[in-house]
């Protein structure tokens, strides 16, 4: 059983094609992975269409309406996935809201916030403070409930994020490495990172997202 998702592009690429001429169609991609890159980034697939077929085990086909041609597979995972390429795309937010707090608890921090309907992305907490990001479109609703919680707090509008996003991560040290000598030899600096099992998210200059892309999918060796 399955589900075909006819749009405007031919499926699913290992980055978007416009930064990448070189950026390769992929046949299949597990539904972690697509739900990952639709929340990093990658609009083609809203993340609510990936979640509703995930819990219902339907196989999405994401192709092109103006031809025949096969598109992209996003389906279960399965040892065939992670047995693929390590990494499976990089994909990018041109601008994010990055805020630093300190003065509260990420409870009742993250609570008021979603009470205000922010959509939080990236958490990273120190012992001093606590680093989310949000969509830019969430800025006003962002400061206005920092203002109300009393707290000290600073943002940033001026940084962009690239997430590699790969299921092969899962079995396979060093990409973190790999992810922080190419920016670096790249001149790129990363303020904030964030990982998890099958993603790395780097925030970096919103001038700087063009750049970082391409050097990651010529690092990875994605074309």
């Amino acid at each position: 059983e399955h589900c075909e998702i006819n749009t405007d592009v031919l499926g699913v690429f290992t980055a978007d094609p416009r930064l990448v001429p070189n950026a390769r169609k992929l046949e299949v991609v597990s539904f972690e992975e697509m739900l990952e890159m639709a929340a990093s980034g990658a609009a083609v697939m809203a993340t609510r269409s990936i979640e509703v077929a995930r819990s219902h085990n339907v196989r999405l086909h994401v192709r092109s309406s103006f031809g025949e041609d096969a598109g992209t597979w996003i389906r279960e995972e399965d040892e065939t996935l992670l047995e693929k390429a390590l990494i499976s795309a990089v994909v990018h937010q041109r601008q994010e809201t990055v805020y630093r707090v300190s003065g509260t608890t990420p409870a009742r921090l993250f609570a008021e916030l979603a009470r205000a309907s922010v959509n939080v992305d990236t958490i990273v907490q120190t012992s001093d403070e606590i680093v989310f990001s949000a969509p830019v479109e969430d800025r006003r609703d962002a400061a206005r409930t920092l203002d109300g919680l009393g707290v000290e707090w600073s943002a940033r509008d001026d940084l962009g994020k690239v997430s590699l996003v790969g299921a092969g991560m899962k079995s396979h040290p060093g990409v973190a490495a790999k992810t922080f000598a190419t920016l670096e030899a790249a001149g790129i600096e990363a303020p904030i990172v964030s990982t998890s099992p099958i993603k790395i998210a780097c925030h970096v200059a919103s001038t700087d997202v063009d750049r970082a892309v391409q050097a990651l999918h010529e690092a990875f060796e994605l074309a």
